[in-house]
């Protein structure tokens, strides 16, 4: 029996995900990301973008992912005194400007991690503290071979946050002496350490717009995976690219 009836019928055909990962600059630090992120989608192709590198069109993604790395330069991040500014690279944060607003017109799914935060921040409209001891809040970064700083963290009940993790308290850890200091108009605090910095970032207003999620922390460093601050955080991302990915198809 001929069941096509006279037409042809061919399996829906998924094309393989593609993730941005932008470049931090450093060999081993960006095998840690690509590791962590592999470890969701093994068959996921995570491509490393860089304005040192040409050729990076977003509309080829199905997601990005902001990385850590310098600090962003103050002529945009607004940090004040500068002196307790470190290291800037202003190619990559005019890079990384624009590869947030082509992923925002193509409506990706965004994850930020540390200076991704604070880059998606500025570039919103937001500002950045300089460096948060000088500015009398706690330590929270660590200098090369000291111990991990772990702190606690608050979520906001009824967050993108607190969906996905299904907690209102836990544990993170902390490697950066910059923060958010005026919140970008379009977004919103969804999470805070003890000491009242902002760690977590989303929409404001999350109806119709695409998936996106800023940490200042960095879930992909943190061992115990059993942590909803880790995981759970990676895996929501890649169900957003998975959405996006099968839509586009």
């Amino acid at each position: 029996m001929n069941t096509n009836s006279g037409k042809n019928f061919y399996p829906v055909l998924h094309k393989t995900m593609r993730i941005a990962v932008t470049d931090t600059g450093r060999e081993e630090k960006q095998k840690i990301y690509l590791d962590w992120l592999r470890s969701f989608d093994p068959n996921a192709e995570l491509i490393v973008v860089s304005h040192r590198k040409t050729g990076d069109h977003v509309s080829e993604f199905d997601g990005l992912v902001l990385t850590g790395g310098e600090d962003v330069d103050p002529q945009f991040s607004k940090a004040e005194p500068v002196d307790q500014v470190g290291k800037t690279d202003t190619g990559r944060d005019r890079f990384e400007f624009d590869m947030l607003d082509k992923a925002l017109k193509k409506d990706l799914p965004i994850l930020c991690i540390c200076r991704g935060l604070q880059v998606a921040n500025v570039h919103l409209g937001g500002t950045l503290i300089a460096d948060l001891q000088h500015d009398g809040y706690n330590k929270h970064d660590v200098k090369e071979k000291e111990p991990v700083i772990r702190h606690s963290i608050t979520v906001k009940e009824n967050s993108i946050m607190h969906e996905i993790t299904g907690a209102v308290t836990g544990e993170i850890n902390s490697y950066h002496h910059q923060a958010v200091k005026i919140v970008a108009e379009s977004l919103v605090p969804s999470a805070f350490s003890n000491d009242g910095v902002i760690e977590s970032l989303e929409w404001k207003e999350n109806d119709g717009k695409p998936y996106f999620l800023a940490v200042q922390w960095h879930p992909e460093r943190m061992k115990d995976t059993e942590n909803p601050f880790t995981t759970k955080i990676g895996a929501s991302f890649f169900d957003a690219v998975r959405k996006n990915n099968t839509k586009r198809t």
